[in-house]
């Protein structure tokens, strides 16, 4: 059966890594063989989909966004490269290292999540030898921690010394049937003193065993809301059933979802598929109005019925350095099917095989946020781009206008803020810490509302003695704008206060300035300025060597005067 669009497994896509020459043609073969993107250092290993410049932060980007990485290298160089990030073996995507010539693939990381398949699949493809080093999986073919899709471990953390029982001469029983267990090069033995058991039955794990749960149950929603959501919970528990037997859940086309419903199934690890008719087969254990559970005799791929929920997830750039970029956001971008954005942001995006893009002009947000839904609502996934933070000036506002809009309008679709990096953070960094007390942030910009609001905003925080970020300060068209707001701050700074021009922080031709509100000259602003405006505590220093530093104090000691005035 063939899969939609929006099934299709985008994180999961492996990322083939070139770091020489030599590696090229290899990353080619091997994308060819398994699928993929090539990747290759800029200047050595040119060519390929991608290139990177920093090996360090490409490989730990794919590796936060879940990429499965296979390195033509050393592998030593993942390993390095990796090391900070490792903390969770059971999350961790599968890492592989092949030599230049494809001879030995060698697989470092994720042997709970894929890895050893993988090389060896590689290794076939290649004509190579996967070097398995894992003394379970390379004696007996699987590995027992990690079951394939359609089955769950009851009591993975037994599996370590399961696995070292049979290693050191103890033979298995099965009690029950998998394949995948009946078919690899276990012990098997009828009177095996190991029990490895295959129930969708809830219970204990046999002594010294393992319990292996088969997904055969799906429960099918007329009604897909939290309480529906417990009626599952009580009618699995009810009929004796692990939850972990739940292989997916359906829904109706069209039908509204509450996010309680949808946030309970993700936490239970449970997929939802959106369905046209009736779930078909299997033999009905539990029926009421709004809910039907049908167990099967095997496990239940949900990739094999209906389609998906889509979901658009608003990302944020951050400012233009790639190591301000969230690996929450970079794994959105990852998974997406179409991207959706202004089309200066969409061109700090790599281009990625396989995904769409919708690039418009800046000044349509709420036509693109539309057209975003839109397509989510085709149940593919979407990631909107903004630069910065989303949420500041961003897209996050148009996508939340366009729901609140039509909020019935769109009922299976997801709707995701990812956090970002903003500009006046990647600005205030560079600068030391001038936001380091209170401050405000307004955007001159009068397109979206007028010039009286603004003027009163910048008064009122002026006057209230924020330091304040100032966004969007002049275009080629709109110059007065800023030396207006020049002059309201003027009314309560002095003109020693210092002021920090940080245009394309992050990016291409960066540049940090510091002026002071006296100085300050309006015709070197332009819209990739971003202007920071210090408070009457802000202060500029020197170190030794020279480079001049912002900030605001922490501790904000009123005048004596205006104390013993406001206190009398």
């Amino acid at each position: 059966m063939s899969r939609p669009a929006a099934d299709r497994p985008c994180a999961a896509r492996p990322a083939v890594l070139a770091f020489n020459l030599a590696g090229v043609e290899l990353a080619r073969r091997i994308v060819d063989a398994i699928g993929g993107d090539s990747y290759g250092l800029a200047g050595r290993a040119d060519g390929l989909d991608s290139a990177f410049e920093d090996a360090a932060a490409q490989t730990r980007d794919l590796f936060r966004a879940g990429r499965p990485i296979i390195g033509i290298c050393a592998s030593g160089i993942l390993i390095r490269l990796l090391a900070p990030l490792l903390k969770d073996k059971r999350a961790e995507p599968p890492v592989l290292a092949v030599s230049d010539d494809g001879a030995t693939v060698v697989p470092l990381l994720g042997g709970l999540t894929g890895a050893d398949p993988l090389a060896r699949r590689l290794a076939a493809a290649l004509g190579g030898t996967p070097a398995l080093t894992g003394a379970g999986a390379r004696r007996f073919g699987v590995i027992l921690e990690a079951p394939p899709p359609g089955y769950a471990l009851d009591n993975p953390d037994d599996a370590k010394t399961v696995t070292a029982a049979l290693l050191s001469g103890a033979e298995a029983r099965l009690e029950g049937s998998a394949a995948w267990l009946e078919n690899s090069n276990l012990p098997l033995a009828p009177d095996g003193e190991v029990v490895l058991r295959i129930s969708a039955e809830a219970g204990a794990p046999p002594e010294g065993g393992l319990l292996y749960h088969p997904k055969i149950l799906v429960a099918e929603f007329d009604r897909p809301d939290a309480a529906m959501l417990e009626r599952m919970t009580q009618a699995v528990d009810t009929l004796g059933l692990s939850q972990s037997a739940i292989a997916f859940s359906t829904a109706p086309e069209g039908a509204p979802i509450h996010h309680l419903f949808t946030g309970g199934l993700a936490a239970k690890g449970v997929p939802l598929r959106l369905v046209e008719h009736r779930v078909e087969g299997g033999e009905l254990v539990h029926g009421e109005p709004g809910l039907r559970l049908h167990r099967y005799a095997e496990p239940q791929d949900p990739l094999e019925l209906g389609r998906a929920p889509g979901r658009v997830t608003v990302v944020g750039l951050g400012p233009g350095a790639k190591g301000w970029l969230t690996p929450e956001a970079a794994a959105a971008l990852d998974r997406a099917d179409d991207l959706v954005g202004y089309e200066g942001y969409l061109a700090m995006v790599p281009e990625r095989p396989g995904q769409r893009r919708h690039g418009s002009d800046n000044r349509v947000e709420i036509e693109r946020a539309r057209a975003a839904l839109a397509l989510a609502g085709q149940g593919r996934e979407v990631a909107v781009v903004s630069s910065g933070d989303s949420g500041v000036f961003g897209m996050a506002a148009a996508v939340m206008e366009a729901v609140a809009a039509e909020p019935v309008r769109w009922p299976s679709v997801t709707i995701e803020v990812t956090p970002g990096v903003s500009a006046m953070q990647a600005a205030a960094a560079r600068l030391g810490a001038p936001l380091g007390h209170d401050f405000a942030t307004i955007s001159l910009s009068d397109q979206l509302k007028p010039w009286a609001v603004i003027a009163a905003r910048l008064e009122a925080a002026a006057g209230a003695d924020f330091a304040l970020a100032l966004y969007n300060p002049a275009s080629l068209r709109r110059r007065r704008q800023l030396v207006d707001a020049l002059e309201v701050i003027r009314r309560h700074r002095s003109d020693a206060t210092p002021v920090a021009l940080a245009r394309n922080v992050g990016r291409k031709g960066e540049s940090v300035t510091l002026t002071t509100l006296g100085e300050i000259d309006p015709a070197v602003v332009d819209m990739r300025t971003l202007i920071i405006v210090g408070s009457s505590r802000s202060r500029v220093f020197a170190r030794a060597d020279g480079r001049q530093w912002m900030y605001t104090p922490r501790v904000y000691e009123l005048e004596t005067e205006a104390l013993t005035e406001d206190i009398g």
